[in-house]
């Protein structure tokens, strides 16, 4: 027995141990696929699941998402999607075996690899949802992003929803940098009108590129990540996408060494070098380490008969692969011309991966490095622009409470348009765009009413900065930054007189925003030629302020909803529903610079889930939390504004845009003076929706919109 024992011992630590490998998670976030199975199983019980992944699918804990899958009874594996080099990450690129039996996991495994990888009606027709979870390189060259496109674009074509497991961009999400893709140059090197880095998670650029799309897509956001995070400081470990990124060293020099690919330049040692026949390594070292390029030094080495120089990278944080590689380019081209590879292809591959023509052209130019970048220094303000709407973190750790779920209104595909320059003379740029406005926090609750435990964040992302050119005069094209909006007067009195009284008004009111419905809702309003009134949850206006600036331009209304919207806070105390609302204001007031004055509680004036969260040394039920705000708003010369008419919006996420006027209908009779709830928010596009329906309901009953204003007082007791 005692010989046995040890056996026994060792086969009880084997079955303990999960396939994956040890269960000890050393990271400090938790990456889509732990937040899928630890908070959010409902989207994918009782589906049959159809998974795009490879070896990087693995959760923070070791373990494969195949086999979180294969473990959970309630999910049905159907089949299996990879990329390039194949489910383990080492089969040839050339492998004609694109469609196999999966020997141990009993299902098809189909190789979307090539320049246009397809998925089929037949492969998707087993399956009741596409489960995507691969490890990207935060490069705009990125196989993986032209592969998530193309699966978006099928999942839309063969109605399929699409969920992406989130997972943080080794590039981080603070640097954008690079020349902005030419839609002219689109390609399987460049899906999308991004820069060369783009700051942006998998999920985001899920969302973004989803926007000319039009799919069904949700993204499992990550929890504890921020974006100022480095790979380094996500206590991950890093799994290889391909053989030719076996360390996060060489992910970061894959940009900045391999710049050069259609050229003459060569890289070597996993992207740690770069160099070409005719340099001199010394001189070549010299100018860049002169350049001062941030977080990185370079070392003179000679391949052969090549010179160039050895990367080495001191700071992940600073580094900047775009910038680096376009100085590369620069003093390359000085010591020795850089030679650019010509093909049948209308474009050449340099000019595609650099997504447009004018980088090589200034080469040939001898063009400086900085004199290259300010040619596409405006375009870059314009993506981080059109790349707000769909970014999900910022710079507090994030925690979801629901997935990102959006059914995308699809905006027109990017096509060149001519902007005035600031000499007069005008340049071909990407467009501005048809955008949604941003991607709201899910920690935030969807509803009033309702409570979201595990909420504790939700600002929009702070914007990451522009690289720009170091000069100590102008650089030409390099946008001058914009002057702090003046503070405005407050709104004179009896700007918005009390309605004759044999006129019916109607006060439609949208909780919650800014969110990926704002822009519609705006649109349809103005169809209409009406005013309404948004209160907004101050969490979610850093990144959105152009939005509420249209909202005010357009003769619309804004009142605070608090910043937090997080009852367990707001309702504690007084001191805490003050500290938090004026958090919001704050915002509100520097984004817009008018300071609001009307608001709403959120739950409303009436709510009964103050009293769970109120503290009982102060509070109990003779004298509520809810009791004293109000005694104080009053005294502060506040004016909340309840409701006496809602969509039904708050009570659920699922619902139609038909049940949304139904709910309308049955509450207006005759009322002289109406304030509609409704709420704007990700999960509510079905408001959206039928607001046409509503607004034309409302005009047929005699009603005319207008927007609230603070001096009509009588308002607040409508509900």
């Amino acid at each position: 027995m005692k010989k046995i024992l040890p056996f026994l011992i060792l086969a009880l630590l084997l079955t303990i141990i999960p396939p994956g490998g040890s269960s000890a998670n050393t990271s400090v976030i938790q990456l889509g696929s732990d937040v899928l199975f630890t908070q959010f199983h409902q989207v994918i019980e009782d589906k049959k699941v159809g998974l795009l992944t490879n070896q990087t699918g693995i959760n923070g804990s070791g373990v494969s998402t195949i086999d979180m899958i294969r473990r959970d009874y309630s999910v049905t594996l159907t089949a299996l999607f990879t990329p390039e080099y194949g489910l383990n990450g080492k089969t040839p690129p050339d492998d004609p075996n694109t469609t196999y039996l999966h020997p141990v996991y009993g299902v098809p495994v189909h190789s979307l690899t090539g320049p246009e990888p397809q998925l089929t009606k037949e492969m998707l027709q087993s399956m009741d949802i596409l489960l995507v979870d691969l490890q990207n390189i935060g490069t705009r060259h990125d196989s993986y992003l032209s592969l998530i496109h193309s699966c978006i674009t099928a999942a839309k074509e063969h109605d399929k929803p699409i969920i992406i497991l989130d997972r943080p961009n080794p590039l981080g999400g603070m640097i954008v940098d690079g020349p902005v893709l030419d839609p002219a140059f689109l390609s399987e090197v460049g899906v999308d009108t991004l820069p060369l880095t783009h700051g942006m998670t998998i999920g985001e650029l899920a969302l973004f590129f989803n926007r000319t799309i039009g799919a069904d897509v949700t993204v499992i956001p990550m929890a504890g990540y921020k974006r100022s995070m480095t790979y380094q400081e996500t206590g991950l470990v890093w799994f290889p996408p391909s053989p030719q990124l076996p360390d996060l060293n060489a992910v970061l020099g894959y940009l900045a060494t391999g710049i050069g690919e259609g050229t003459n330049l060569q890289h070597d040692d996993s992207y740690n070098w770069m160099g070409a026949e005719g340099i001199d390594a010394y001189q070549f070292a010299d100018l860049m380490n002169a350049s001062l390029l941030p977080g990185v030094v370079f070392f003179p080495e000679e391949r052969e008969s090549a010179g160039g120089v050895r990367i080495q990278i001191i700071d992940p944080r600073l580094f900047n692969p775009a910038k680096t590689g376009i100085y590369a380019l620069a003093h390359a081209e000085k010591l020795s011309d850089v030679v650019i590879q010509t093909g049948s292809s209308e474009h050449t591959l340099f000019d595609l991966r650099m997504g447009t023509s004018k980088v090589g052209e200034m080469l040939k130019q001898e063009a400086s490095p900085k004199e290259i970048e300010a040619t596409y220094v405006p375009q870059l303000a314009q993506f981080l622009s059109l790349r707000v709407p769909y970014l999900i973190y910022n710079e507090e750790h994030y925690y979801p409470t629901m997935p990102i779920s959006l059914k995308q209104h699809v905006s027109p595909a990017p096509t060149p348009i001519q902007t005035p320059e600031a000499d007069g003379n005008m340049t071909e740029t990407a467009p501005k765009p048809d955008a949604m406005p941003a991607v709201p926090n899910p920690a935030k609750p969807g509803s009033e009413g309702s409570v979201q435990p595990d909420q504790t964040n939700g600002s929009k992302p702070s914007q990451p900065q522009v690289q720009q050119p170091a000069a100590s005069t102008p650089v030409p094209g390099t946008p001058t930054p914009e002057s702090p909006p003046a503070k405005a007067a407050a709104p004179a009195p009896n700007q918005n007189p009390a309605p004759p009284v044999a006129e019916k008004v109607a006060y439609l009111t949208f909780d919650d925003g800014p969110s990926p419905v704002t822009l519609h809702i705006l649109e349809t309003l103005k169809s209409f030629d009406a005013k309404a009134t948004f209160f907004v949850v101050g969490r979610s206006i850093p990144g959105n302020e152009e939005i509420l600036k249209q909202i005010v331009a357009e003769g619309h209304s804004l009142g605070g909803h608090s910043y937090s919207h997080d009852y367990r806070y707001l309702y504690e105390s007084v001191d805490a529903f003050f500290a938090d609302m004026e958090k919001g204001n704050k915002l509100i007031e520097d984004a817009t610079g008018v300071k609001p004055a009307l608001f709403r509680y959120p739950g409303g004036s009436t709510n009964t889930i103050s009293l769970k969260y109120q503290d009982p040394k102060h509070y109990n039920n003779n004298h509520t939390v809810m009791a004293a705000i109000k005694e104080e708003s009053n005294k502060r010369g506040l004016t909340f504004i309840d409701w006496n008419v809602t969509n039904g919006d708050a009570r659920s996420n699922r619902y139609t845009a038909t049940e949304a006027l139904a709910q309308i209908k049955q509450q207006v009779k005759n009322q002289k003076e109406i304030v509609v709830l409704m709420h704007d928010t990700a999960t509510k596009s079905a408001t959206s929706q039928s607001l046409p329906q509503v607004m034309q309901f409302l005009k047929e009953k005699g009603y005319h919109f207008e927007a609230i204003s603070p001096d009509r007082q009588t308002i607040s007791t409508v509900k």
